[in-house]
């Protein structure tokens, strides 16, 4: 399988950004196994889809092209708002057929936000949490989504954004801290308890 490095991506970005089709479809082609397994990975770690890997890759790549505004850096940043593009597919998706079915379970993702073990978070609950923490600190709302959903490391999120390596690590610190409460306030509020 053919990949593309990053200079290639940046050209290819580039030349989607000024109208290259062409362009745009050969990124898809060289970046789709990245995808896939960025796809994957969001997709094991969800409880209740019934989409497939392929199914929100797809997704994705159609919320992708429809964008108004193309602003890519390069392939990391790029990765980056296609995993962002998925986790809405999904939450979409989620929503839909909660509206849909009487009865349905909830749509959970398993989450290392907390202390590095796993915990089982409602799709439908960090969304909400995101969209607060964006209004508070949209720099920090956006490393929640690159190092959670993207799959990128503090090192490629301080590429993407600019920042350095040690403001973006005090960031994720405090974001997650803020997360992690957000949603503990969230569960509590769900059971009933003060």
């Amino acid at each position: 399988m053919e990949t593309v490095d990053a200079a290639a991506a940046k050209d290819l970005l580039s030349a989607w950004r000024e109208g290259d089709l062409a362009a745009r479809d050969r990124l898809f082609e060289l970046l789709y196994s990245e995808l896939r397994q960025v796809s994957a990975a969001l997709l094991r770690s969800e409880s209740n889809a019934s989409l497939s890997t392929g199914d929100l890759v797809h997704e994705a790549v159609v919320r992708l092209i429809h964008m108004d505004q193309i602003e890519w850096t390069d392939k990391a940043h790029f990765l980056a708002l296609s995993a962002r593009a998925m986790r809405r597919a999904l939450i979409d998706h989620a929503r839909k057929k909660k509206s849909g079915k009487r009865g349905h379970r909830k749509v959970t993702l398993v989450s290392r936000i907390a202390d590095g073990g796993l915990h089982s978070v409602e799709l439908d609950i960090l969304e909400k949490a995101l969209i607060r923490l964006n209004v508070i600190d949209s720099e920090k709302a956006e490393i929640v989504e690159l190092r959670y959903f993207g799959g990128l490391s503090l090192e490629d999120i301080s590429e993407v954004t600019g920042s350095s390596v040690s403001t973006i690590k005090r960031q994720w610190r405090v974001a997650r801290a803020w997360l992690l409460d957000s949603l503990q306030d969230a569960a509590r509020d769900e059971h009933g308890f003060a």
